[in-house]
């Protein structure tokens, strides 16, 4: 077979329209960008009133505008690729039969997930497929498809919106070239947000919004809603500010004072769901440094900075009671003397530690391994001691003595500011579904039309005695409520579309800081949900970040 080669710098018309749609598509998506991590953290109209409906209203959308401006080059960019899959079958097809080898052309040469989207496919983008497939089967079946269609008023995370979620996170993963002044745009803007959450907590309110108040804080809303979003933005600063040890004198003082405020005002915002997610993601960040002295003094920097800021929390509430009008349980253990005291000792020892090895040539390597594997091994055994314990105590109260009267043991209604409840409702709504919607759930974001639907009195009672006059639209818990909305089938498409993003992000990080910020993101937001809930501020941000960071994975 004669081959015909093209000349040197020559591009044929299909690969030239794909060279275009690619840069309308990159170039749309950094507009999208920029309105995501910049614009949306302080959108609103009416005050904190409506804030949690503004933002959703702004996500939708502009989640619509930008499908719409994204439509044409995608469609070309896909004719251009499934033109690409009919050429290396008709090539296959002619090799199979003439028996010639041509170099480089003979077969699919890649995989043909490659040649339609030009980048290699993920577990976690398979698994987002699977979850998408699984809110159409969801909706399909749903008794309630009009809601099911936006998801509850005031709320909107039905369909739709489910679907925009995971086209721009594919979309920004596969064609947006990434930019790290475009990332780091997250950061003076979120930066802003903090500042504000941590002047609200000393009853200063820069704008006077409405409605202001101890239950709302800086420009995102309610203490949930708010928590939802600093870990899914924050840790892409104080992740940088521990990789980056190459970065300038400027850039590392920026971050230090970034990582700073958002501790304090992780701190200070009153959600106990967001220092379940900081213990986490210290403790995985103190398990990867453990191999590296750079790394590992940056760590006890930070660790540092947090310690002296609940000390500083310390003094100041026994010095002007009252000052803060609002912290949380967590938040007041930290910040309880003695605790507060010994953080700050053992943060400062040990970064003196790693300094003075450093600077002899012997970073004791083995010893912070050690300890490092000591407390994943310790922290595991100590969550499922807690859980064993108030298994235990509910089933016999008063087996635990003094802990017994400790409401953490027992599991009711009141557990958890409430979670009791709200995760027994959505565990009762999915087990009396049937088969068929125990698979595909009862829609998307149809907790409430379900439990309103009077179907079951024994739920429908259970709820409202429980929260009279209010709607339960989810479990408060993100993956039960996926479990309950789009059954198995969803949850395994979510979850494992979550648990691969974080792993490919982390373990294959190396490559770019950048992606390890994204990836540490993506495990905060995944940890607070055990307690809190999908909400547009908060899994609308970590979305774009998984695409962010899935872009700088693939460039690297």
């Amino acid at each position: 077979m004669r081959i015909q080669k093209k000349e040197s710098g020559q591009s044929s018309p299909g690969e030239k329209l794909r060279l275009l749609s690619e840069s309308i598509l990159d170039y749309m998506l950094c507009f999208y960008l920029v309105l995501m991590l910049a614009v949306f953290p302080f959108y609103n109209e009416e005050g904190y009133s409506h804030i949690g409906t503004d933002k959703a209203v702004f996500f939708c959308r502009l989640g619509i505008w930008t499908g719409r401006a994204l439509a044409i080059p995608l469609a070309l960019y896909l004719l251009h690729g499934g033109s690409r899959l009919v050429g290396a079958a008709i090539r296959k097809s002619r090799s199979s039969r003439t028996d010639a080898v041509v170099p480089g052309k003979s077969g699919f040469g890649c995989s043909g997930m490659k040649k339609l989207f030009g980048a290699k496919a993920y577990p976690s983008d398979l698994f987002a497929l699977i979850y998408a497939g699984a809110l159409f089967l969801s909706w399909l079946f749903t008794d309630y498809r009009v809601e099911a269609l936006w998801g509850a008023k005031g709320w909107y995370m039905g369909l739709m919106p489910q679907l925009m979620l995971l086209g721009i996170y594919l979309m920004v993963s596969r064609f947006w070239r990434p930019r790290k002044w475009l990332f780091c745009l997250s950061l003076p803007a979120s930066g802003a947000v903090f500042l504000m959450g941590c002047l609200n907590r000393f009853g200063i309110y820069a704008f006077g919004l409405e409605s202001a108040g101890e239950s709302y804080i800086s420009t995102i809303g309610n203490l949930n809603w708010y928590c939802g979003y600093a870990v899914s933005v924050m840790f892409a600063g104080t992740v940088l500010f521990w990789l980056g040890e190459g970065m300038k004198v400027w850039q590392r003082a920026l971050l230090m004072i970034y990582t700073a405020i958002g501790y304090l005002s992780l701190i200070l915002q009153g959600s106990d769901s967001g220092l379940s997610a900081l213990a986490v993601v210290v403790l995985v960040m103190f398990c990867i440094s453990a191999k590296d002295s750079g790394r590992m003094m940056v760590f006890w920097q930070e660790m540092t900075i947090v310690s002296i800021e609940c000390l500083g929390i310390s003094l100041l509430k026994d010095l002007a009671p009252g000052k803060i009008n609002f912290i949380g349980m967590q938040a007041g253990i930290l910040t309880g003397r003695a605790v507060s005291i010994a953080m700050t000792i053992v943060s400062v020892l040990m970064m003196l530690l790693v300094w003075t090895g450093r600077k002899r040539g012997k970073y004791r390597e083995r010893l912070f391994r050690i300890l490092a594997w000591a407390a994943a091994v310790g922290s595991a055994c100590i969550v499922l001691g807690a859980v064993l314990l108030v298994v235990i105590n509910t089933k016999h109260p008063g087996i635990l003595g003094r802990l017994s009267g400790n409401p953490l043991f027992t599991f009711n209604d009141a557990w958890g500011s409430s979670r009791g409840v709200t995760w027994l409702a959505g565990w009762k709504c999915f087990a009396a579904q049937d088969v068929l919607h125990k698979l595909v759930g009862v829609g998307p974001d149809c907790m409430w039309p379900y439990i309103n639907s009077g179907s079951n009195q024994e739920i429908y009672l259970y709820v409202t005695t429980a929260f009279p006059g209010l709607r339960l639209t989810n479990a408060h818990n993100e993956w039960l409520t996926v479990l309950l909305n789009t059954g198995i089938i969803g949850l395994a498409g979510y979850g494992g579309m979550m648990i691969c993003g974080i792993g490919e992000l982390l373990m294959k990080g190396k490559e770019s800081p950048f992606a390890a910020a994204c990836g540490f993101c993506l495990l905060a937001y995944t940890v607070n949900n055990i307690f809190s809930f999908q909400q547009a501020m908060g899994v609308g941000t970590v979305f774009v970040m998984f695409g962010m960071g899935k872009a700088f994975l693939r460039k690297g």
